[in-house]
Formats: C-alpha cells, structure tokens, sequence
C-alpha cells in the first residue's frame, strides 16, 4: 500500500501502541499500516460517515486484517471509551473541528497525534490552555501544500524545562515555537511564501490587520534564522 507523504509521516510519528485510535479514519489506510508494521496491535478505525467505512472494511478485508482492525460509526471519539486506545490521530480536519472532537477527552489517552488542516493558531492555544504538552512539531510539503503534525499529550513534567516554554509569543502560536527552536527548514520556505505575499497584497492596499501579521512573519524569520 503506497501511502501518500502526509499520511506515511503520520504514521511514522505514532509511538508503538497496543491500540490505536484513528479518527475520520476515511479508507483505513494509516490503521492497516500502523498494524501491518508491527507498530500497533490493533486499531479502532472510527468515522461519522458510513461510506468512507463501507471503503474501510473493503481495505481491511482485503489486508486480512479483520481481527486487528475494528471499524466503527463514530462521532469523533463519542464510541472510544476512555484508555480503549494508547494514541489517538486525528488528520485531514480543521482546527475547530478537532477541538470539539477532543474536548472532554484529553486526558482519556496518552498521546494524541494532530494534523490540523486551519486555525492552527488557535489550536495550540486550545491544546495548552487545558493542560497539554506539545511535545514535537513536524511540517512537510505533499503535493505543494503545507501541513503541519503535532504530537501531544499530557502535560506532565519530568524535568524542569517543558516543550511548551516554547510557546509565549504570537509567532509562537502561529508558526510553532518547537519549529522556530529546531530552525525547521520547511517552516522556513513557508514563512519566506507568507512575506512575500504579504508584501505583495500590503503594495496594494493598506491593511492594519495585514500589516500586523506580516510584521509577526517577518520577526519570526530574523529572530529564528537570521
């Protein structure tokens, strides 16, 4: 099975679990690998639509992977019990959506593994503000378009510095504060696009807003990578 670059990266950020929970699960594809690899034991393939999981069950099927991969009608995690799953991934959504999946179930599992597809921004504010830890960030280019996967989970501290130290200012929110420490190569080429378009809309038109985030875009480069 050829994964697309998006979902293969995701699956290679899932730490070894007994039970993976994956949700909007579409086809199935990121659970039949993860359980195909040995990296889980078995998954919980949910979504809310029943034809992506008529497709789903075709895929597991034909794997031979009816035992290790259960499919089920979910509403987000409305039919995971809590602890059911080690790591839970949530993919190919918006922020707002995702947020609403997940509130009231954080602390129901230990690792959750995040791809939001808009208002990023304003999920890593949801994500630390009720008590969770970004522990990494990765961004990556498929087919032309940014994505960007978190992994989260709980934030309980074993040493005295946290991940999410890293995470202060509005470039912090916006971009990553663990992609701007690490200088992230690909973070950077996003935010290079960004100024330039913001430059190119700013010699047309004045825009306070605008103006702003092409001030926190440009600090976010000499302060990260100059």
């Amino acid at each position: 099975m050829n994964l697309p670059y998006r979902l293969k990266k995701i699956t290679e950020l899932v730490p070894p679990s007994d039970t993976v929970a994956d949700i909007g699960c579409d086809h199935a594809y990121v659970a039949i690998e993860l359980v195909k690899s040995g990296k889980a034991k078995h998954a919980l393939a949910c979504d809310v639509n029943e034809g992506p999981l008529k497709s789903a069950g075709q895929n597991v099927l034909s794997e031979g992977l009816t035992d290790k991969v259960e499919l089920r009608l979910s509403d987000g995690l409305a039919r995971v019990k809590a602890h059911e799953a080690d790591t839970v991934i949530i993919a190919g959504m918006g922020g707002l959506l995702m947020e609403r999946i997940l509130t009231g179930h954080l602390k129901d599992f230990d690792t959750f593994v995040l791809s939001p597809q808009s208002d990023i921004e304003h999920f890593r504010h949801f994500l630390i503000d009720n008590g969770m830890k970004i522990v990494s960030e990765n961004m990556l280019i498929d087919d032309k378009k940014y994505y960007t996967i978190l992994t989260v989970s709980a934030n309980i501290l074993s040493d005295s510095e946290s991940t999410n130290d890293y995470y202060k200012n509005d470039e912090d929110f916006i971009y990553g504060g663990l992609l701007l420490k690490e200088k992230d190569e690909t973070l950077l080429s996003f935010l290079q696009k960004e100024k330039l378009r913001y430059e190119n809309i700013l010699s047309k038109t004045q825009n306070d807003e605008l103006k702003k985030s092409y001030e926190i875009c440009k600090r976010a480069i000499e302060k990260h990578y100059q």
